[in-house]
């Protein structure tokens, strides 16, 4: 499409919803691509590895009670539900762990919301590989140009961004493979935007998931609604709009419009090495680099000094827990797991952790100080030994995050870390030489099935 830096703030909407329309595979740069395969993997993974998980097993069982047309599968489960119900349990599961990709600037988890949704119908109406990237790239783009153009201050009042943004990227994600036209793309915006909502006290419960969910299910709906004649407020992302004046008192709509279709804010996003808030990660990083090079054992530890930026103090300052669950929002626990196991994966957030002897004694030598001059990205780390010797280390960017961007094969070493039935263990190298690949399969329910533990491959690549 056409780009132009000028364009005025009235018609913003207009704008974003010809972008959803005109995009187009051909033009998406190669690493973008590549990517956006990579989240594509990422979100498989932690999905299935949630499968297990109190949260994953409730929603199963009341969507089973629902019944409804079998147009979609839960990955995991080998089961079918309607679309919409397949994208929201699928997007919840794909927070649960709190394992998923995040952007740190819009502070957005954009592919936990967009992927469900994009994979239902993609599934449903025998949709390629290629179908599915465009659409993803495109859900990607909106939502995370959305992000940046409200700005930040939404998020420090208590709104969650996954919550806000994610409609958005579901919607847009949807249009784009329902084959809605501009008009009707406006119009889904504006049901995305009008069923926004989502509150951060959440964060630590089976809540915060949940948005993901209702965000994939709702962006969906609000598509799927707007192709058969809905209609919802039009110019929702103009600067002028109610939707604006309620969540940014900072809106600049050229974050969305300037450099339209060149596609790359995917490039700016993370990719977690650790189970934990993304504002944990520098802390995360450092402490288990100072236990690496020092051999640190947790009885020599004397003292754990951290300095981070205010919002991560704000959301992580939990020094007691109510179970494992909230332990990823936990500053004082995730440092703990991190000086005592090694590592601060999935496994690490059971109640037999929370209730280590070892940990508990840890979380208690935890010290932490906000420090307005720290970006997110940052943190200073320091571990004092009974013996007086004292190491530090200096995080200015988490493995994992922007310039430091995990690979595929990164991806796929993540992957087989989880914890999966064996006959979903035995598909993970399939499943990633597929998503490799994804650009030349022709339909993606191949990778589906797979995704569900079936045997049979089926079609899926071009001849």
């Amino acid at each position: 499409m056409k780009r132009n830096a000028d364009m005025p703030f009235s018609g913003v909407t207009e704008v974003v919803s010809r972008y959803i329309v005109e995009a187009s595979f051909e033009s998406l740069p190669e690493e973008v691509v590549e990517v956006a395969k990579c989240a594509l993997l990422d979100w498989i993974a932690v999905t299935l590895g949630a499968g297990k998980e109190q949260a994953a097993g409730i929603l199963v069982d009341l969507i089973g009670e629902q019944g409804g047309e079998k147009q979609a599968s839960i990955l995991g489960y080998g089961m079918k539900t309607t679309i919409l119900n397949a994208a929201f349990v699928n997007g919840t599961m794909s927070h649960i762990l709190d394992y998923d990709d995040a952007h740190s600037e819009t502070r957005n988890h954009t592919s936990a919301p967009l992927v469900p949704a994009i994979l239902a119908i993609a599934e449903s109406n025998g949709l390629s590989g290629r179908e599915l990237l465009t659409a993803y790239i495109v859900g990607f783009e909106v939502s995370t140009r959305i992000g940046l153009a409200l700005g930040r201050r939404y998020y420090e009042d208590g709104w969650h961004a996954t919550s806000i943004l994610g409609r958005f990227g579901a919607a847009a994600g949807a249009c784009r493979l329902l084959g809605l036209n501009a008009a009707q793309v406006e119009h889904a915006l504006g049901l995305a935007a009008t069923q926004t909502g989502g509150i951060r006290s959440v964060f630590g419960t089976m809540g915060k998931p949940f948005h993901a969910g209702k965000a994939a299910m709702d962006g969906m709906l609000s598509a799927m609604l707007s192709q058969r004649g809905f209609t919802g407020p039009k110019g929702v992302l103009d600067r002028n709009s109610e939707y604006v004046s309620i969540f940014s008192k900072e809106y600049d709509s050229r974050h969305i419009t300037e450099g339209l279709g060149r596609n790359d804010h995917i490039l700016t996003n993370s990719f977690k090495l650790h189970a934990a808030c993304l504002l944990l990660h520098p802390v995360i990083d450092g402490l288990l680099s100072i236990r690496r090079e020092q051999d640190l054992r947790p009885k020599l530890i004397d003292r754990i000094e951290l300095e981070v930026a205010p919002l991560c103090l704000s959301v992580t300052d939990k020094p007691k827990l109510i179970d494992a669950v909230e332990g990823k929002f936990s500053i004082y626990f995730c440092s703990a797991v991190a000086m005592s196991r090694g590592r601060v994966g999935s496994r690490e957030f059971s109640e037999a952790t929370m209730h280590d002897p070892v940990i508990q004694a840890l979380m208690k030598k935890v010290e932490v100080k906000s420090r307005t001059l720290l970006g997110e990205t940052e943190a200073k780390v320091t571990v004092q030994t009974s013996e007086g010797s004292r190491y530090e280390k200096h995080v200015s960017n988490f493995t994992g995050g922007p310039g430091r961007r995990l690979g595929f094969d990164d991806i796929l070493t993540k992957f087989r870390d989880m914890e999966l039935d064996v006959k979903l263990a035995d598909h993970i190298e399939k499943i990633g030489a597929c998503v490799r690949e994804m650009e030349t399969l022709h339909d993606i329910g191949g990778l589906m099935r797979l995704c569900c533990g079936a045997r049979d491959l089926g079609p899926q690549s071009k001849k």
